[in-house]
């Protein structure tokens, strides 16, 4: 049976890569705001060595909206975006890609994690590459999913140190990169690096040097990011997300102090910072919920299908009952893993939004070792021959079942429910656009679902040193970056402005004036109207 292990492997890679990549052009529906300007950084890079700001080569951030994206997502989608083009494919590539090698890295780690025990492991990809999470996550080109992928492959290497002691020079690296992939990796890789040093601490004495040469490594590559970590734009970022600048809660601790007629105790018990420090717990805990887990998933229908959980329902049973059984057997094990699952989360809980399956994703494949754990062992205990026996068969068809409806409603349901989430409409109003374009002096794109001028930048495939060249812009109170035109199209700030002839329009069909000339109209796969195009006849 060992020998096959290796071919299952294969197999288990080639279904993950396939319901990753499979109609990954079309669903989901469209690039989100995220993905178009990756994209077209990654583009601009390519064609100027600069980003859309200008900037040449940044290694700390791409200001891109004001949001301040790591870069390294950048430039892993510029190689895709020289051999594909400025195109879906180019941007989504590079996350399915990630997707599966997690699949594959999360085999290796559990060989590691269970001194070989192939079954555990093998078992643990497959649900990692069966999972809704992982799934979703992969088909799109979000930053998290190729941190995931760059913090599993560290933590692997770490553990590989204790056998071949010259990887203590190279293991720590991957925590650094992640850092340059997502925001919440920021705080995540370090913990867990930490964490692990634990299991590799006898050999990063035995190998003092190669130990010392590794964190000097990882250092230097560290150092061109914290100026940017200490910095007021990434303290602004935080600002704009976390829940400690919430001032209802000061509020509410304040209201409740004065109904108490003040004094040491109400003082005490309503201190605006237990009323943070509770409302923290909150955040936390809510990455627990059950619906949350097992029954809709994440609120925002870019992470989720809204009637399946990040887990399969199935796998509620078994994530419990793999907790219990790892305790009871390997401790250090179990610890580390809820370790892990905990440190993954608890940046996430200082957000506004909870749960949140893309700020959590580092807690893969967390979930799915405990439940291949608690199924191999609970077989292994029960019965001799687990083929004939009827629970496996059970366990069989209920997962292909959940698989299934999983598979049926994404693909055949999700596009037409949620395409307006993706901002859909935007790739097929700049393509009609184009066809009419010629003939007026300015278009005018309305800026109703945001980031229009993003969006017209990627479809038209603009020179970025024409954009530098004339692009009218700024950057708001909040920080965030507006761009309000460039050559021939404008972008005004509410509405589409004024009505004049000589121009076109792309906006709302609620923003089309009375007498407006409709030249298209745009609508969203279940039919409704997305934009439309019009002019001033």
């Amino acid at each position: 049976m060992k020998r096959r292990f290796p071919w299952l492997i294969i197999l288990i890679l080639g279904f993950a890569f396939f319901i990753r990549a499979y109609k990954v052009t079309s669903v989901p529906p469209s690039l989100s705001w995220d993905e178009v300007s990756i994209g077209y950084n990654a583009y601009s890079i390519l064609k100027t060595g600069r980003d859309e700001h200008g900037r040449f080569l940044p290694i700390d951030t791409f200001v891109a909206y004001g949001d301040y994206k790591p870069p390294l997502a950048v430039y892993l989608t510029a190689p895709f975006v020289a051999v594909f083009g400025l195109t879906e494919l180019a941007v989504r590539l590079p996350s399915v890609i990630a997707g599966t090698l997690a699949v594959l890295l999360t085999y290796l780690l559990v060989l590691e994690f269970f001194r070989r025990e192939a079954p555990i492991a093998l078992l643990s990809a497959f649900l990692l590459a069966l999972s809704p999470w992982h799934i979703q996550l992969s088909r799109a080109g979000w930053e998290a999913n190729i941190a995931l992928t760059i913090l599993i492959l560290g933590i692997w290497l770490v553990l590989r140190a204790r056998r071949t002691p010259r990887l203590l020079i190279v293991c720590w690296v991957p925590f650094v990169l992640a850092m340059y992939t997502f925001n919440s990796a920021r705080y995540v890789a370090p913990l867990l690096g930490l964490l692990f040093i634990f299991w590799v601490r006898d050999a990063m004495i035995l190998y003092k040097r190669y130990a010392a040469l590794g964190i000097v490594i990882a250092l230097l590559v560290l150092a061109p990011l914290v100026p940017h970590m200490v910095s007021p734009e990434a303290r602004l970022r935080f600002a704009e997300v976390n829940i400690f600048s919430d001032l209802s809660i000061v509020e509410k601790s304040n209201e409740r102090m004065a109904i108490d007629g003040g004094g040491l105790l109400a003082n005490i018990l309503h201190n605006r910072r237990v009323g943070f420090a509770l409302e923290y717990l909150k955040h936390f805990f809510d990455h627990f919920q059950p619906w949350f887990l097992f029954i809709r998933g994440d609120g925002n229908p870019k992470f989720s299908l809204q009637d399946v959980g990040q887990l399969y329902l199935i796998e509620a049973p078994f994530l419990v009952y793999g907790i219990y059984r790892l305790f009871t057997t390997d401790v250090k094990l179990a610890w580390t893993l809820i370790l892990w699952l905990v440190f993954a989360i608890l940046p996430a809980a200082m957000a506004r939004e909870t749960p949140h399956a893309l700020r959590i994703e580092n807690s893969l494949p967390v979930w799915q070792i405990f439940i291949a754990y608690a199924i191999i062992s609970n077989f292994k205990f029960q019965i001799s021959n687990w083929k004939k026996n009827a629970l496996a068969i059970l366990l069989v068809v209920l997962y292909g079942s959940s698989f299934s409806y999983f598979w049926h409603s994404y693909f055949n349901h999700y596009a037409k429910e949620y395409s307006s989430e993706w901002q859909y409409g935007y790739k097929q109003a700049v393509a009609a656009m184009q066809k009419f374009e010629g003939s007026y002096n300015n278009v005018v794109v309305s800026e109703a679902y945001g980031r229009s001028y993003m969006y017209t930048l990627f479809y038209t495939r603009i020179d970025p040193l024409v954009f530098l060249a004339s692009k009218q812009s700024t950057f708001d109170a909040a920080g965030f970056y507006h761009v309000f035109g460039f050559g021939k199209y404008i972008f005004p700030n509410r509405g589409i402005g004024s009505f004049d002839q000589g121009k076109l329009y792309v906006g709302l069909p609620s923003e089309a004036p009375g007498g407006a000339r409709v030249l298209a109209t745009i609508s969203r796969p279940n039919g409704e109207p997305a934009f439309v195009i019009f002019d001033r006849p």
